[in-house]
């Protein structure tokens, strides 16, 4: 299984924490991944950009056009998202104004604070990658933010990802 991934946002979104969840509860999986995230003035809530590659890749980077998946945190970071997915990438994230799932409605009905859409879209990624739910709860437990509300939003993204008959594996 090979997935390559773009994941944006602004600072303060958790684009690296998310980063750090899909990366670390695959690696444990056996899957080889790579990573690096770019900062703007992300304190200042400037721009956040991941590139993660699942397989076998020598580097992280990513070229125009060649991402499968592409996660948005915050519509100002569309743009960016859109010239690194391929033409038929899946896009997923909170508030989207591109085509994609986005978990906007879903965690509002729920009543899921919207700065839990990291942790919604990582249960969205790893529901997609066939990663149990459990593993993923115990993986935030470790690294120390397995509050209920993280859980909660976690497992939100699940549930999307299976009404949306979605998988990374081949």
């Amino acid at each position: 299984m090979e997935a390559k991934l773009v994941l944006a946002g602004v600072g303060g979104q958790g684009i690296v924490l998310l980063t750090r969840i899909v990366g670390g509860v695959l690696t444990r999986r056996g899957h080889r991944v790579i990573s690096t995230e770019t900062h703007g003035m992300a304190a200042r809530g400037g721009s956040v950009v991941s590139f993660m590659k699942v397989g076998d890749f020598k580097g992280p980077m990513l070229l125009h056009n060649e991402a499968d998946i592409g996660v948005l945190l915050h519509p100002d970071e569309a743009e960016r998202v859109r010239l690194f997915c391929k033409k038929d990438a899946l896009v997923v994230g909170y508030n989207l104004p591109l085509p994609g799932v986005d978990l906007k409605g879903a965690m509002e009905a729920e009543g899921i604070d919207p700065r839990r859409a990291n942790m919604a879209v990582a249960g969205f990624l790893l529901a997609m990658f066939q990663v149990p739910v459990d593993e993923v709860e115990g993986f935030l437990k470790e690294i120390k933010k397995a509050t209920q509300a993280n859980l909660a939003a976690v497992e939100l993204g699940y549930k999307e990802a299976q009404d949306a008959h979605v998988s990374a594996t081949a």
